[in-house]
């Protein structure tokens, strides 16, 4: 508890996740305000709506707000991911490089204690950020009528559970090597090298890919890989797309967005937390301070 509340108060001071915290905040609210100015503007000029836009006010309305939750979908995972990596980059390596870490292992403190206050310190502080985020933007969904805040939870909490990984990850790598290269590394590791194997796994389950021993190679990669968790935000919000628009294809695109994470993969996604905490723990044993 020591360890985990002394690392609060120094990731507090680091004004990077401040301003990602004010940067984050600011945009969802004028992303928010300003689409509803554009609701505003063309309900009172009906000429300015066009024949390709929603008919009435109502429908329009409700386009504005699923053109809101999917810009905020798109911001919080990139806010999420970006500020994974600050406390990654951030929570164990500097007290490792500036040999704080001396003074806190010549105390009655175990590594194990010291590891677990670490990561629990990071998980808290993630959580608290990309939470603040989540709120403002269910609050600011609210000048649209709401009606996809349950996509929204489901997004956030999917979103959250990604960024452990990927926040699990910097945290051991930073205690082998400078943390703006274990960031690199982690980025190659989890947004190239993970996503290009998901990819292909989608491929071979939508059928796309049918050559046997390719769907082999790549199901067992995908299985031995962290993958990311999705939820059925992305397919509500193409439900509630179509409700409003008459575009050919939309069945075509609903069929194609892969489903939600069943509970395989949250019991893989637990188990790769596990593991990964595992090598922090390992990683801060085995480092000489």
């Amino acid at each position: 508890m020591a360890v985990a509340r002394y690392t609060l108060v120094e990731l507090s001071r680091r004004r990077i996740l401040l301003v990602l915290l004010i940067v984050g905040a600011n945009g969802l609210f004028f992303l928010g305000v300003g689409l509803r100015l554009i609701y505003q503007y063309q309900t009172s000029n009906p000429a300015s709506l066009g024949a390709n836009s929603p008919a009435t006010p109502a429908e329009l309305n409700q386009f504005l707000e699923l053109l809101f939750v999917s810009y905020v979908f798109g911001a919080l995972g990139i806010f999420a991911e970006v500020i994974a990596f600050a406390i990654g980059m951030t929570a164990i390596y500097h007290d490792l490089d500036s040999g704080a870490a001396i003074g806190i292992f010549s105390k009655p403190v175990t590594r194990a204690a010291f590891a677990v206050g670490k990561i629990a310190a990071a998980l808290i502080a993630l959580v608290v950020i990309v939470g603040v985020l989540a709120v403002e933007a269910r609050i600011v969904m609210a000048l649209f009528g709401g009606g996809l805040e349950d996509a929204l939870t489901g997004q956030v909490l999917a979103v959250v559970a990604n960024t452990i990984v990927v926040m699990l990850i910097v945290l051991a790598l930073t205690t082998w090597m400078n943390n703006i290269v274990a960031a690199v590394v982690a980025f190659i590791y989890y947004n190239v090298v993970t996503a290009v194997i998901s990819a292909l796994h989608t491929l071979t389950q939508q059928g796309v890919i049918n050559n046997d021993a390719i769907k082999f190679v790549f199901s067992v990669a995908y299985w031995i890989i962290p993958h990311e968790l999705t939820s059925s935000a992305v397919g509500d919000l193409v439900r509630a797309e179509m409700k409003v628009s008459t575009a050919a294809g939309s069945s075509q695109a609903l069929s194609a967005i892969p489903p939600a994470s069943g509970l395989g993969d949250i019991a893989w996604w637990a188990f790769v937390v596990v593991v990964f905490a595992g090598l922090v723990y390992y990683s801060v044993r085995r480092r000489q301070v």
